[in-house]
């Protein structure tokens, strides 16, 4: 019976909560452990949304995203052509939670990057990962995560 006990006690301090931060086109889930922090200042354009930082303390990068609205729907094409990588680099479309888009993965200066530009009929959101380490592999299944969790707010 000790042993079952330590073991529903173990069971229980190892699972993690995940805290949702809720914005006027989406809603993301942050793990248990993770900060993040809202950069609110004057905006260029009023469909411009604010700043979101999502890091973990003992980490080794940071996330970092911004939603747009925009006056019409978002095609493959349209959002194709906001991304900065070369038209001889292929981009495969892919889902991320309730949204579509690109991703792709760079090594610059011995520091990884991985960009996103997903959509969501009148909302782009742009998401940047920055790691301070060659190795993607240190938080990317977190990062992926967060970044699979995202749902649409209903318009």
């Amino acid at each position: 019976m000790k042993i079952f006990f330590a073991i529903a006690v173990f069971g229980i301090t190892t699972s993690s909560i995940a805290e949702t931060l809720s914005f006027p086109s989406f809603r993301i889930e942050v793990e248990d452990g993770w900060m993040h922090s809202i950069e609110r200042g004057p905006q260029a354009h009023h469909d411009m949304g604010d700043l979101i930082s999502i890091y973990h303390p003992n980490g080794n990068g940071i996330l970092k995203m911004q939603f747009y609205r925009t006056p019409d729907f978002v095609s493959k094409e349209r959002l194709r052509n906001m991304t900065n990588v070369d038209w001889s680099t292929p981009l495969i479309w892919q889902n991320w939670g309730d949204y579509t888009g690109y991703q792709y993965d760079y090594l610059e200066r011995g520091l990884f990057h991985r960009q996103w530009w997903l959509a969501n009929e009148r909302t782009i959101i742009l998401i940047v990962y920055d790691s301070n380490t060659e190795s993607k592999d240190i938080e990317i299944d977190e990062i992926n995560k967060i970044v699979n969790s995202i749902t649409a707010n209903e318009s």
